[in-house]
This record gives C-alpha cells, structure tokens and sequence, in this order.
C-alpha cells in the first residue's frame, strides 16, 4: 500500500511539474501537508508518524516534479541537436570548387 501512495504521488508531482510554475507547485504541496497534517491529528494518529509521512509524500510529489523537468529537457535538447544537425547537412560545404557544378 505505501509503495502505491508513493508512486501515486510521485505521478501527481510529474503532472504538476508539466503545467504549475515551481512557486505554485510549492504554495500547492504546503497546504496538501497542512491539511494531511490536521486530519492526522484529528484522527488521533501520532505526530512522529505524521511527520514522517509528510516528509515522504512530499518528497515523492517533488521526485516526479523534477522527473518531468528532467524529461522536457532531454526531450528538449534532442530536439534542437537534431535540428541542428539537419540545418548543417543542408547547407552545404563551404569550399568554392565543392558548390561549382562540373
């Protein structure tokens, strides 16, 4: 069961990652811990306890926010490698007896 909360919440930070802006992401994961936090209590569950579930779902939340990053970037940057190298090979050499027709 924990495996599954974590990778839930893991793909939770991954979708957040692609559209909230880091700040909301932050403001966002505050008041989830809050609110787990006071139902937590309430349900008379031990604060050590709570305190270390907070701390592991957060810390899945923020693994899948920068597993999405990380994966827009290599996304990214293969992107534009390859872009680059096709607009190379289309230009052409740069030596005058290489472009004159024979």
């Amino acid at each position: 069961m924990v495996t599954w909360v974590l990778i839930l919440s893991a793909a939770i930070g991954a979708v957040c990652g692609i559209w909230l802006h880091v700040v909301v992401f932050t403001i966002l994961s505050v008041v989830v811990a809050a609110g787990y936090l006071l139902t937590a209590i309430i349900s008379g569950l031990s604060l050590a306890s709570t305190a270390l579930w907070i701390v592991m779902l957060s810390a899945a939340l923020c693994a899948g926010y920068i597993a999405s990053h990380v994966l827009r970037y290599v996304i990214h940057t293969r992107a534009y490698k390859a872009k680059r190298q096709h607009s190379e090979l289309e230009a052409g050499s740069k030596y005058l007896h290489d472009q004159q027709q024979p």
